[in-house]
């Protein structure tokens, strides 16, 4: 289990990589519509139609396509089953954003049919 202040110096970080990745962060989380269907860390909007669907999680291990899938697989079936939801006019994006032990952030793109690597920060 990850610790207040971790999982707040977390957020946090997560809050500055979606504002770098154009988004703007929806505070409270509670209020986006997403939250209905699945609890989540971060939503961020970028324009009136891309919604971004953020968890955090923390590894133990080294990270590969794999290990996460095995670390998340909760999470995972949560986002496939937001994702066969029809949302109306609004496209959504769902990820996991993994901690590594080496303080990285890796950044996961959910699909109905895979996961990919979308982007990895050093920290």
């Amino acid at each position: 289990m990850m610790a207040q202040s971790a999982r707040s110096a977390s957020r946090q970080r997560g809050l500055e990589l979606l504002v770098s990745r154009g988004y703007e962060p929806v505070l409270p989380v509670g209020s986006s519509f997403l939250a209905e269907y699945i609890p989540l860390h971060l939503v961020g909007l970028r324009g009136d139609y891309e919604i971004l669907g953020v968890k955090l999680r923390t590894a133990t291990g080294a990270l590969n396509i794999p290990y996460v899938e095995s670390l998340c697989r909760f999470e995972i079936c949560q986002f496939r089953s937001l994702l066969t939801r029809y949302p109306g006019n609004i496209f959504i994006r769902c990820e996991l954003w993994v901690s590594s032990p080496n303080g990285s952030l890796h950044c996961y793109e959910i699909l109905p049919d895979e996961i990919r690597e979308v982007a990895a920060y050093a920290h």
